[in-house]
Order: C-alpha cells, then structure tokens, then sequence
C-alpha cells in the first residue's frame, strides 16, 4: 500500500474483537464508504502538526480516563436492602458526527471514551465535510467502520447486535433509545492565546466547525472564565462533561 507511516501511530487501547459485527454489517451490503487508500492519502495530506494536535488530544482524553479498576460487580447493604449493581461493557457503539458543529478534538474524545470502556465496535457516520484531520484520528482509533451515506440501515443492523449506544454529534433524527445528543450550543471554545503555528494547526483542525456556542473550554484564560480552562500547552485538548466510560457500559440492579 505505501503508506507505511501510518503503521506506527496506530492507538495503543484497540481491542481486535470487531469482525462479528463488522462482518454482519457486510453481509447485508453495509461496506465503510472511507478504505484504506483514502485512509492512508489522509494522513499523507495532514501536516504533521496537525496530526499532533489531535494525537495530544487523543492522549490527554486517554489519561483523563483512567480513574481506576473497571467496575464488573457491585453490592452494598442499604438498611435491610441488599443492592448489587453489575456492569457490562456495550458489544457497540454508533457515533454520527458533523465537524461543523462539534470540533474534533471533542468528537475524538467522546470515542476515546468508548475505547477505554472496551466497548467492542466503534462505527462512524459522518455528515457534511470529511477532512484529512478526521480521517487521521480514525485511523489513529483504529476505527475504520466509517460511512457517509444513509446511516439508518447501519443502525438498523447493529441494533440487531447486542446492547450499544448512539452518540448523536450531528444532530440528526436517528431513532434508537440509548441515544446521547449533546446540544454543540453548550459547549462553545475560546481562545485566549497569542497567535503561533501550533494556534494555526488547531484553527485548521477545526475549520469546519460553525457553531459558536457558549464558552465550555478557553485555552489559555483565567481560572473561572469558563467550566473549563486549558493551559497554553493543552490547547486541543477536551473533557466531557456527560460523556464518560460509564457511558458506554451497561448496568443492571438487583435489590434483595
């Protein structure tokens, strides 16, 4: 293929448990719209700091979540009620996704959230615009089930699969009842910082982005500017809010 630069950047949390899924979604025509030649003319295209910032994202989103053992089984007594709480990871989790309205160090994030919980098949729909710096982070998550055209039918087929989750960053009219649909109104970005070749390569990464909603993160700002505040050297770095492992993990309860 040629591109054996993208070889070594592959993410170090991918879980090789897919090809179930990525199969049945085969079997009933669904091929990803994105193959690997354009994956690979993507990361030739991104300039290589363009490729850190959203690697340095990856990472911080990564470390961020890291808060401890992965919770399988629970119990503690209440009074005279024994509760037991058990705790699956999901077998999928289905991300649509517009950069004009999430920037992708957030969209990013969101899915680094689902690889930590293990979760077994990440799938992408893109809308609008489908950028070299998207395409880069796929690949750098080892997600691949990248589609760009109707994903009813995608949806339709992994709802068929197990227990997954929908996570709606394009703010589309899916139907599916674990669905998770962020308002991009809430989680505006400033930038306070001095202009420099790592501002430009954020700018560039999220270009497409045109929805200004109300300060969440300002990189660079005062302590109390905003919910969150991200020094200089973290500039392209994102935390959720309502966005965590345990998104992507299913729990049962049992009172006795």
């Amino acid at each position: 293929m040629g591109h054996w630069g993208r070889s070594c950047v592959a993410c170090p949390f991918f879980f090789k448990e897919r090809e179930v899924i990525e199969e049945l979604l085969a079997e009933n025509g669904l091929v990803p719209d994105i193959d690997d030649d354009a994956f690979g003319e993507a990361y030739e295209r991104c300039p290589a700091v363009q490729r850190s910032v959203i690697k340095n994202a990856v990472g911080f989103a990564y470390a961020l979540a890291q808060d401890g053992v992965e919770p399988v089984m629970q119990a503690r007594r209440l009074g005279h009620v024994e509760q037991s709480v058990r705790c699956e990871r999901l077998e999928w989790a289905f991300f649509a996704v517009d950069l004009r309205r999430f920037p992708l160090p957030a969209i990013f994030s969101a899915m680094v959230q689902a690889l930590v919980a293990k979760v077994r098949t990440l799938v992408v729909h893109v809308s609008g615009p489908v950028s070299d710096p998207l395409l880069f982070g796929c690949d750098f998550l080892s997600a691949h089930q990248v589609f760009t055209t109707d994903p009813e039918p995608v949806l339709k087929i992994l709802a068929t699969s197990g227990q997954g989750i929908c996570v709606d960053l394009a703010g589309t009219d899916l139907d599916y009842p674990r669905t998770l649909r962020p308002d991009p109104a809430a989680y505006g970005v400033e930038i306070r910082l001095p202009d420099s070749g790592y501002v430009q390569a954020y700018k560039a990464v999220t270009a497409e982005v045109t929805v200004q909603g109300r300060p969440y993160i300002c990189y660079g700002g005062e302590p109390g500017c905003a919910p969150v505040v991200m020094a200089e050297r973290l500039l392209g770095c994102w935390v959720w809010d309502e966005i965590t492992p345990d998104t992507f993990r299913y729990r049962t309860l049992n009172f006795s």
